[in-house]
């Protein structure tokens, strides 16, 4: 009776290891798969952007082309904000003087867009207190 039970204990665990081993098997197998997928998107995420930033630098080509009919350029709100903020920062950080804070706005806002003409009122609001 005891060879019995150890026979039945020893079967009971060999078909739980030969299930855990198909388990892991699987789940390696499916963690592969979702690794190749990431891999794949990750990729596709990539191409993505070279395409933008190639869009991006026609866009700008074509503008610097047609600078004489072109409008002038637009700062989105959000943009305006953005610049805003970093020019505070800026101006905090460096210790800049007062005196020189609406050639600091202007340098910053010339980066940003990269055109020589910046409304004078976005300097005004970007450098008041």
């Amino acid at each position: 009776m005891d060879l019995i039970k150890h026979l039945e204990t020893a079967r009971a665990v060999m078909e739980t290891s030969f299930q855990l081993q198909s388990r892991s098997m699987t789940g390696t197998a499916a963690f592969r798969s979702h690794m190749d997928h990431t891999r794949q998107a990750i990729q596709e995420s990539r191409e993505l952007l070279k395409r933008l930033r190639q869009r991006y630098r026609e866009d700008m080509a074509q503008v610097l082309e047609d600078e004489d009919d072109v409008a002038p350029m637009r700062i989105s709100g959000f943009d305006a904000d953005v610049l805003r903020s970093a020019f505070q920062n800026l101006v905090r950080d460096a210790d800049v003087p007062e005196c020189q804070w609406r050639v600091v706005a202007e340098c910053l806002v010339r980066e940003f867009v990269g055109c020589e003409q910046i409304e004078a009122g976005l300097l005004d609001w970007i450098t008041k207190k």
